[in-house]
């Protein structure tokens, strides 16, 4: 809860709530989840973890549910668990139409209704920037994950508060509008507008301050992709404007919870 205005405000619920608005016209992936989309991310997951044996993973955040039908459909035991009703609605539908099993399980990221060690693998997807409390969450996804575990945690400059990005993103914004006509913009400022302050990766999500998080919290082993393939495939499917005002860097931070 936060006093503003006069007023205590429930940013979880103000969260959920506007996942739960976006969750009837949410796209999985950066352009729809279509086969040539996950080819490029199952090769960089494939690529990334040091197993290939059957891992059971957590897909924290799942939204529709990209990552837990990704590694659902690589053979791995998917959970999934989402704060936001809507989007894990949708994420059923998405699993049942691929003729996916997937536990999917409403609650908290920072409050994780599984017991130690649980998991082999924990990941999200586009979730540190919007959590209340990014530290509290990192340590219930470190203790859920067995010794020698390992985490994957994707997230993007969406926010960056320089000036260059700021224009750039307001005209990228205005251009969306009056190509799509839509409202998307306009309830994202109505809901996040009045908590953004209260939330930490608001404007300071980056691959460094990420990446630090993870080792103050205890993961080893640390790393940086900048998701290149993904870069590149996101580009060959934009507008001639999108690419003339850029895009966000997207990047994934990987690491390990020691061995006991």
């Amino acid at each position: 809860m936060i006093f503003l205005g006069g007023v205590y405000i429930n940013c979880k619920k103000v969260i959920a709530n506007y996942w739960n608005i976006r969750s009837s016209t949410y796209t999985n992936g950066v352009s729809g989840f279509d086969e040539e989309e996950r080819t490029v991310w199952k090769q960089i997951f494939e690529n990334s973890l040091v197993s290939s044996e059957r891992l059971k993973v957590l897909d924290v955040g799942t939204g529709a549910g990209f990552l837990a039908l990704l590694f659902a459909e690589m053979g791995h035991k998917v959970t999934g668990i989402d704060l936001s009703e809507g989007m894990l609605e949708r994420a059923k539908h998405n699993a049942q139409n691929m003729g996916l099993e997937i536990d999917f399980f409403h609650g908290d990221a920072e409050n994780l209704p599984f017991e130690d060690s649980s998991f082999d693998l924990v990941t999200n997807k586009f979730l540190l920037w919007t959590l209340q409390q990014p530290a509290c969450a990192v340590r219930e996804w470190r203790r859920v994950l067995k010794p020698g575990g390992t985490i994957f945690a994707i997230d993007g400059d969406w926010f960056d508060p320089r000036p260059g990005r700021r224009i750039k993103r307001m005209l990228s914004e205005g251009a969306e509008r009056f190509v799509k006509k839509n409202q998307t913009a306009s309830i994202f400022k109505d809901c996040y507008g009045p908590i953004r302050n209260s939330l930490p990766l608001y404007e300071k999500i980056s691959p460094e301050n990420a990446s630090l998080l993870f080792s103050e919290i205890g993961f080893v082993n640390t790393a940086v992709n900048p998701l290149l393939e993904v870069q590149k495939f996101k580009k060959n499917r934009q507008s001639f404007t999108q690419r003339l005002l850029g895009s966000n860097s997207i990047f994934l931070i990987s690491g390990q919870k020691k061995l006991e």
